[in-house]
């Protein structure tokens, strides 16, 4: 089981070293003031493989930085990523490069929660920053974005310092889960292609990897002894999901089984995603084969909600209750 996550880990952290350094390239005669660029998705939980797009984030920091020329300047930054991409061999940018749109901190930080956080595309933004992110450009405003990100949640830390839960987190990173799935089955409602196995294999890994980003956050914070702080939560972000999973196997022995079981079969599902896109699309042309994929995933689900119950009992309750409430 290691095996797979080792592999996986090695291969993403050279490709995304491989793209820092040209990136850095490029960028660095630009001038764009306090920008960040990070990296989400597979690559960011270090579980690439050699079919894996890249997704790209574009955030400036929370100072006042110069906004002279920033359109113009990031035009030529988009441009050159581009190419860049395709010299270094990544898949094209999803979804026709969409995601090459830049944000502020600053209204990231002030829209959360609002009516406008989802429509444009704020709230998406920092959930992918906080739970699956990696930099590949601008380090220290890296570091500024995500530490502003992280005190948004820790209004009331200072009064409540003895037994803090980022509750107002948890429910965030809950919405973001539940708006996933809302989001696939309104692409449903445009009606799939019984022959297109796209629509299958995103639902598949929806089930897995985005459902683990998400869950073993909130795992790795419900199985805390005590409270969690704002330097004891800017640990379990900066590291994988499946790090955030053994953190709940340190902090409750008593969990090491089921912990063990889940990460058993995620790393079934590494494999199957390390497949030529061709053999894992046609897995879910087949009938049989497609029902079985997807009953695994069922069961995986399953184990995920079965530790939550179990960190719940540990937390008095209190867990499911945040989750809820």
């Amino acid at each position: 089981m290691t095996d797979i996550f080792e592999q996986r880990s090695r291969y993403s952290l050279g490709r995304v070293e491989e793209l820092k350094s040209a990136i850095t390239d490029l960028a660095a005669p630009i001038d764009l003031p306090d920008l960040t660029i990070f990296t989400v998705g597979s690559y960011g939980r270090l579980e690439a493989s050699s079919h894996s797009d890249i997704d790209l984030f574009f955030v400036y920091g929370p100072s006042d930085a110069s906004k002279e020329q920033r359109r113009t300047n990031e035009l030529r930054l988009f441009g050159r990523l581009i190419e860049t991409v395709e010299v270094l061999n990544f898949p094209k940018l999803s979804n026709d490069a969409q995601y090459l749109q830049s944000h502020e901190a600053k209204k990231v930080l002030k829209h959360l929660g609002s009516a406008v956080d989802d429509s444009r595309n704020y709230f998406t933004t920092r959930m992918l920053l906080l739970l699956e992110s990696r930099c590949v450009f601008g380090e220290s405003s890296y570091d500024n974005v995500l530490r502003a990100m992280l005190e948004s949640y820790y209004r009331d830390y200072p009064t409540h310092a003895e037994n803090f839960r980022p509750w107002f987190l948890l429910n965030d990173i809950m919405r973001f889960w539940k708006t996933l799935l809302l989001n696939y089955e309104n692409k449903r409602n445009r009606g799939d292609e019984p022959t297109n196995p796209k629509p299958r294999v995103k639902n598949f890994k929806l089930k897995y990897s985005r459902a683990t980003t998400c869950f073993a956050t909130i795992c790795a914070v419900g199985a805390a002894n005590g409270s969690v702080g704002l330097e004891e939560m800017s640990s379990i972000v900066s590291v994988t999901p499946r790090e955030r999973l053994l953190r709940v196997s340190i902090d409750r022995p008593e969990l090491v089984g089921k912990v063990d079981e889940i990460l058993e079969e995620y790393a079934w599902f590494l494999e199957q995603t390390a497949l030529p896109t061709e053999e894992l699309d046609a897995k879910f042309l087949e009938k049989k084969s497609k029902t079985e994929m997807f009953a695994r995933a069922s069961e995986y689900g399953e184990k995920m909600f079965s530790l939550i119950e179990d960190i719940d009992q540990v937390a008095e309750g209190h867990l499911l209750r945040a989750l809820v409430v």
